[in-house]
């Protein structure tokens, strides 16, 4: 299988081959961060591609968002196109690198991106990067995939599985705010320690 580093991604960027970019915010993810009434919480966006997400939040008060990115031409990209985002909420490092305590991590398709060996990496990471009342919630592939990934898939068995060893509290539902090419393959996940 191929190595999914930076150099990886970073090509796919440099390619312009970034199918999983729907050029804008997730619906979904609106949706969920336009309940929060705090709007001074801390916010992680792992894999965050060109930052639809971040940019959004940012600009509609959620000051404390940071964004992390393993490609550089997805970071720069952000930073041409977003100029008042803070240059010190921009992180270009391996997710599984990072310290720190947020209030929220929003998943958009980075854990699809992960080779599934290291998925039990993934969650331990995000376990240790929410505060105890903090949480983590977005978006799943609700399927396994036939074709080789990325992206990859599971069911939801195996995503209870997966963050029940970690979290105290997992919910995962259909989503119904799914962009149409995705209708009926997403699911929401909400994790709590």
């Amino acid at each position: 299988m191929t190595k999914l580093d930076a150099r990886y991604w970073q090509s796919r960027y440099q390619e312009g081959h970034t199918p999983w970019d729907i050029g804008y915010p997730a619906p979904a993810l609106l949706q969920y961060v336009e309940q929060l009434e705090d709007k001074s919480i801390s916010i992680l966006i792992p894999g965050a591609g060109f930052g639809h997400e971040a940019a959004w939040l940012y600009d509609h008060g959620f000051s404390h968002t940071w964004i992390c990115e393993w490609a550089p031409s997805a970071v720069e990209s952000f930073k041409m196109r977003h100029p008042n985002f803070p240059s010190e909420q921009i992180l270009c490092q391996d997710f599984f690198s990072l310290t720190g305590l947020y209030n929220l991590i929003l998943e958009q398709t980075f854990f699809s991106a992960i080779d599934p060996l290291n998925r039990e990496d993934y969650a331990r990471k995000c376990r240790q990067l929410l505060q105890m009342d903090g949480r983590l919630a977005g978006l799943l592939f609700a399927h396994p995939f036939e074709t080789p990934g990325p992206p990859f898939g599971a069911t939801r068995v195996q995503y209870e599985q997966l963050f029940s060893a970690f979290f105290s509290q997992v919910s995962l539902r259909d989503c119904i705010d799914s962009i149409k090419p995705r209708e009926g393959r997403e699911l929401f996940l909400e994790a709590r320690p």
